[in-house]
Parts: C-alpha cells; structure tokens; sequence
C-alpha cells in the first residue's frame, strides 16, 4: 500500500528489506591484495609478500558482496575519502563541500543522521557533514586526543544528547587505549578504539532511538601508520589484530537490520621485503598493491558472492545509496551504482501534483495517484513505460516515457529545457563554469575558490572581481 510523507508517495511493487541505516568502516591503508584469498601480495621488486592470515573477513566475506576489483583513483587519504562521498574520482576535500555534492547531504535529505568516528581522514568538509563527529586533532597514536564536533542539519531532527554524553565519554576513554610502551599493543588500541566506540554509537541508537535511520561512518587509522612506520610484517600484523576485532560490531549491524560496509581510502606497497611501506609517491601509486581496496558488503537484500570485473571508489557513492532504496545521487557523480540487490527502484517527479503509472510488456506493474513525487521500490531491471496525469482541472495533462532500468533512477517531468547533467564535468571544471543553466537537484555551479581572488586582482580587472563575489555568495553554509 502507497505510504505518503512528506510531499514522497513511497510504493513497495515487490518487498524490499531496506536498511535502517549504514555503517561505513573506512579502513585507513587497507589493501586487497593483503587480505582477498583471490590475490597475492607482491612488493615493488617482484617478490611474493605474505598476506595476513584472517579469521572474520573471510567469514563476513562469505555472507556478503565482495567487490574482487575496487580501485582509488587518488592513492592518498584525502582523495580517497572524497571519491567515496562524492562518486567522482578528481574530488577534493574542498569540492566536498560544494551543495548537494555528498552522500551526507543525499541523506540528511532522506531525515538521516550523519555521525562519524574519524582517526585519520578527517577533512574539514567531512567533518563539516556530520550531525555529530569525533576526530583525533592530531591523527596521532603519540599524542592522541579525540574532539567532538557537533553540527545541527535540522530543526526536526536533533542528535540525541544521551548519544553525546557517550561519545564525550569514548573520547575521554581514548588515551588508554594507547598507553602502553609496546609499539604493537598501541597500534592495535588504536584501532580497538574506533571499533568498540563504533559498537557503543550503535547500541545507543538501537536502544534509545530505533526509528531513526543514520549513517555512521568509521575510520580506523593504525594500519596506514604501520605500513608507514612497521614494514610489511608490522603491517600485515596490524591487519590481523584489527581482523579480530570487527566480529561485535559486524554482529550488531546483522541483529540491527544495518547494512555493514568495509572498504578504505588506499592501499598500501612496499619496495621490497621488509621494508616500510607507501601509496601516494609516484612509485607506489601504480601498484595494484596501492589501487586496490576491499570492498564487502552485507544487508538483508545484499546477494552474497564475489563480483568480478574492475570498479572504482567513484561507484561507492551510488552503491551506498542504492543499498539504502534511495535513487538520488549526488550532484556531481561520475561513478555508477553496482547493483547488489537484485531489485531497481525508480523516483518520479512531476511539476505538480497527479498520478503515475508503470507498465511492462503491455501490462500495468503499478500506480499511484495524489503526490507530485513518487518511489516505486522493488522493481525488476527491465524496460518500462511511465505514464504522468497532471491534474489540470477539466483537461488533465498526459506524458509518458520509456525507461530502461539497470540501476535505481530518477525520472522527472518537470520538462525543464535547460536542465544540465553535471556529471558530465569534472571537480575542477565544475569549479570553473560559471552559466546559470538549470541543474538537476537545483542550483548553479559557480567558483568558490578563492585563490582565483589574487589572479582578478592582479590583472585589475573589476568585472572578474565582481564575477569572484557572485561566485563566492554561492558558496555552501
């Protein structure tokens, strides 16, 4: 039956389990090839590395989608994690925080809460998204020290002050965590520490606030600085201390209905046995080692099994959301939504209120009146006709197109002429255009940079000073 909220007209066509929220562990460093049965390990020089030896990966692998063959456009921290919020492989921190760019911004769209626990990757504009984030100031096992930032997104929708009062209470708790005078033990506290205060964000909101959907986002930064600063074996010995810890926190998002996704921002090469590691230098960057990052996958409606064929950190933006049934897409996004469901779901925008319906070989599949925007969920990928009645008092208004669906999408009526695709630019030329074209998702794409200010300045030419300040006004909040 059709639920109506919020001006969005939801229809089940065929049962979907979605999700009552996500959580993201972004494992800083993480290389496939170290951890994938399917793989081997080799250094810079050709010889074969030991790979770490994996007791819960396997098993949650074994239940979920593993992705054989994920790759980080960007081999470094920041990009990474940029590519993965935004779908598009050239974004930077800064571009993260253009309107509407961001899985954050998708969701807090959809009444989610965004709350993070960030050791390392911990941009401004990242941390600018969440509802509520803890960061470590200093992405420092030596000297740690864990903040909590709070932002409000919503009059309506308020992070729950018992949820803060346990997050203050796991930043006070980090120092113990990494107290000891054992190299070994601090590492893997460090990294104990992102996990178990994951599994307390988690057990709160189940007991406390159980209708709320949230995206809690987990970055673990200790086996990134063993690969920095350990070597290989230092390195693969970090893997498998955090591999023994992921079991409590895998297990509540099951018991939750949460979807639980591991993946990282790079990988990690080593010029030779035994020797320290690196990703972002030109030498190591090429490497499988450095480009390939895991990506598993598991929620009620997730097909288990491993996908072959080669995908990218740009498609996690749009697999995310597709998991979570939702088919808005951030306003820049390059990459495309891998279909791990097996069920497509489809948006339709009408400019004004009416009715819809979908046909398939001739035979009406559903339909759906009273709303200007409707969700079908459920849908088999295949060839549709989508017919719109736009109430227009004694004469309605009729207009039907034909869609194939191989992913979830948005169908809008709203025959807007001008409507632009941003995908089709990059971050920097997104930066650079200037037209006032009409975009999907709304807006203008204008410059926010402000190292273009000292260019104007030095040329003396008012009109592109002036142009700069249009384009600064558009800046996001």
């Amino acid at each position: 039956m059709p639920v109506t909220s919020s001006a969005l007209t939801e229809v089940e066509v065929n049962p979907v389990n979605t999700p009552a929220g996500a959580v993201v562990l972004i494992v800083d460093g993480l290389s496939a090839p170290f951890i994938y049965p399917e793989l081997t390990p080799h250094s810079l020089d050709g010889a074969v590395l030991e790979k770490a030896r994996l007791e819960n990966i396997p098993e949650i692998s074994k239940n979920s989608a593993q992705i054989l063959d994920f790759r980080a456009p960007q081999t470094f921290t920041e990009g990474g994690h940029s590519v993965l919020v935004t779908g598009n492989p050239d974004a930077d921190s800064e571009f993260v925080s253009f309107k509407d760019a961001n899985i954050f911004d998708i969701l807090h769209a959809q009444g989610y809460l965004c709350i993070a626990v960030m050791e390392k990757g911990d941009s401004w504009s990242i941390c600018a998204e969440q509802d509520a984030v803890l960061r470590d100031k200093n992405n420092s096992i030596k000297n740690i020290e864990i903040m909590l930032e709070q932002y409000e997104y919503s009059q309506d929708i308020r992070v729950p002050s018992g949820l803060l009062q346990v997050m203050r209470s796991r930043a006070d708790m980090a120092p113990a965590y990494v107290s000891s005078k054992e190299t070994r033990d601090r590492y893997n506290g460090y990294n104990r520490w992102g996990i178990e205060t994951a599994c307390d964000v988690v057990n709160y909101m189940a007991k406390n606030c159980p209708d709320q959907k949230y995206l809690l986002t987990v970055n673990v930064g200790a086996i990134d600085m063993s690969g920095h600063y350990r070597d290989n074996y230092g390195y693969i010995d970090c893997v498998e201390s955090l591999d023994s810890e992921l079991l409590p926190l895998y297990n509540l998002c099951k018991e939750n209905s949460l979807a639980f996704i591991l993946t990282a921002d790079h990988g990690m090469a080593f010029s030779a046995d035994g020797s320290k590691g690196g990703h972002q230098s030109e030498k190591y960057s090429v490497s499988d080692e450095a480009q390939m990052v895991p990506f598993i996958a598991n929620a009620q409606d997730i097909e288990s099994g491993v996908i072959r064929g080669e995908f990218g950190q740009e498609d996690f933006a749009p697999t995310l959301l597709g998991i979570l049934d939702i088919p808005d897409r951030p306003r820049f996004v390059k990459g495309e939504q891998i279909l791990l469901t097996g069920h497509v779901n489809l948006k339709v925008e009408l400019p004004k209120k009416g009715s819809v319906e979908l046909r398939r070989n001739g035979q009406l599949i559903s339909s759906s009146g009273n709303d200007d925007q409707f969700l079908f969920l459920g849908l088999d990928p295949d060839s549709y006709i989508v017919k719109a009645v736009l109430n227009s008092g004694n004469s309605p208004e009729e207009k039907e197109k034909e869609v194939y669906l191989r992913a979830d999408s948005v169908l809008d009526f709203s025959n807007k002429e001008a409507k632009t695709d941003e995908s089709e630019y990059s971050p920097a030329e997104a930066k650079e255009k200037t037209s006032s074209a009409s975009i999907l998702g709304g807006g203008s794409i204008f410059d926010r940079s402000s190292k273009h200010l000292i260019g104007y300045l030095l040329i003396g030419t008012m009109n592109l000073a002036g142009l700069f300040f249009i384009m600064k006004i558009m800046k996001k909040d």
